[in-house]
């Protein structure tokens, strides 16, 4: 008298319990570190690949010590016409953090994709 609704109950409970087990981990840009006094200027955090960029007033070399001491060594590092970029693995996503000079201010752009 009670098996349907009870297996219906069950079941629904093993597959939501699955779904959420089987839900890959979502990073999140909010959670990438920044510098305290960051102006952010954009931020797309809707979807994959998650941007944001900004202006720090602080020298570029002090910014890229930031993301090592709060991310660690980067996997990977490029430089073109004086722009640094930081590749990681930041939960399970992968993260690249760029940075570029200008006079007194620091541009951050940041890219967080699947």
């Amino acid at each position: 008298m009670f098996r349907k609704p009870l297996s219906a109950l069950v079941l629904g409970t093993m597959i939501f319990g699955f779904m959420a087990l089987s839900t890959p981990a979502y990073a999140d840009i909010t959670t990438v570190p920044l510098p305290s006094n960051t102006e952010v200027r954009m931020q797309l955090d809707d979807k994959y690949p998650m941007v944001l960029s900004g202006f720090v007033k602080q020298d570029m070399s002090d910014v890229m010590d930031f993301y090592q001491s709060n991310l660690g060594e980067p996997l990977q590092v490029t430089e073109d016409i004086n722009r640094y970029t930081y590749f990681y693995d930041y939960q399970g996503k992968k993260l690249r953090v760029s940075f570029y000079q200008q006079d007194m201010w620091c541009e951050i752009s940041i890219m967080l994709s699947e």
